[in-house]
């Protein structure tokens, strides 16, 4: 087995090779045909994507609980509501 041994990088040697890694990539990018500034383009746009669905997720959340807080409110007052005209009844009943 051979054994590997990790040999630190001075700041030098890691900014040649982002800077080899980075220049690898761009050229692939415009081998297929997509210049860096449409890659670019791209990338944000997911961004700004990824950003507006995550704020209708928060909206969504939002209105449901709304939703559902009205929901409980008007079941309450229904059951108040038949409550009343219940106790109404039986009073004018045993009158």
């Amino acid at each position: 087995m051979i054994e590997r041994r990790q040999v630190p990088l001075t700041e030098e040697m890691r900014e040649l090779l982002v800077a080899s890694i980075t220049e690898a990539v761009r050229a692939e990018l415009e081998s297929f045909g997509v210049p860096l500034e449409v890659h670019r383009d791209h990338h944000e746009f997911i961004k700004k994507e990824l950003e507006n669905t995550a704020l209708r997720q928060q909206r969504n959340e939002r209105v449901k609980t709304s939703v559902l807080g009205w929901l409980v409110i008007t079941v309450l007052g229904g059951i108040g509501t038949v409550a009343y005209q219940l106790f109404t009844t039986l009073k004018e009943h045993w009158k």
